[in-house]
């Protein structure tokens, strides 16, 4: 699935586009998060980075939600990991919320804010 959306993603790319990855969690998961991230990825990322949302301890959150944005509608057997994005980050109509997935994006290459 992962080389699916790669391909996906390199197809923006290639039209001239880009594509957002953003990671938002309290303090100290974030902290957690970019120790973890800055181990084995390039570039270093800090809490003031693009793509970087720490939220107020009082937050109703309670772990890291890693989301990719994307300019243009995925592919029909891609589809259905995405969502419509209407409200936030409007320059990209659609959203795919996988920690999973999205981590596995950062090992083939794909880093936290555009890309």
């Amino acid at each position: 699935m992962v080389e699916r959306i790669l391909d996906f993603l390199n197809d923006i790319k290639r039209d001239g586009e880009d594509f957002f990855i953003e990671a938002e969690a309290k303090s100290v998961t974030m902290t957690t998060f970019i120790n973890e991230y800055n181990r084995t990825h390039a570039p270093s990322i800090t809490v003031n980075s693009d793509g970087i949302i720490v939220l107020q301890d009082d937050a109703n959150k309670w772990s890291l939600e890693l989301r990719l944005y994307v300019p243009v509608a995925p592919p029909a057997d891609i589809a259905h990991l995405f969502g419509r994005n209407r409200v936030y980050k409007t320059d990209y109509s659609y959203r795919l919320n996988d920690n999973k997935l999205i981590r596995e994006l950062f090992d083939r290459g794909c880093k936290i804010g555009k890309n």
